[in-house]
């Protein structure tokens, strides 16, 4: 059984926007974090992070980059993340069920408000539950 925490922040009416106040705090606390979006999303969010506070510069990149070692936040869109390491905790914005999870101490799921967002949660609440965790779950604050 794997001793992966993962928790649930269902709500969010803007999930990259609750991801990146997310990313801020844990950076800030010094954690080291893979985020992982659907293909689609990648490049809005790479430009997210750069855009999203005028007094705060989140340092990122994507898997793979030559700063990947020494960046806090690493961005990939793979769906098996059992080659990661050195990460802290995952903060998943993607929408499909990943392999690799648990080589990770932390997941993070954040989700938005739509339909289609809250169906694929449950699907992958539903796999950890069958992988042997019970996943947590915060309502977002608005």
């Amino acid at each position: 059984m794997t001793t992966t925490r993962v928790e649930f922040r269902v709500g969010a009416p803007d999930p990259q926007a609750y991801a990146c106040a997310l990313l801020r705090t844990a950076v800030g606390r010094g954690a080291r974090l893979l985020v992982r979006l659907d293909a689609s999303d990648l490049d809005a969010f790479n430009a997210r992070l750069w855009t999203f506070s005028p007094t705060d510069f989140l340092a990122h990149c994507r898997v793979g980059d030559a700063l990947e070692v020494r960046s806090p936040i690493v961005l990939t869109d793979a769906l098996d993340l059992g080659g990661v390491q050195g990460r802290d905790c995952l903060v998943n914005l993607g929408a499909a069920e990943l392999e690799g999870w648990n080589t990770l101490p932390r997941v993070i799921e954040v989700v938005g408000l739509d339909a289609a967002c809250k169906d694929a949660a449950r699907i992958r609440f539903r796999a950890y539950r069958q992988a042997g965790v019970e996943p947590t779950m915060m309502e977002v604050t608005r």
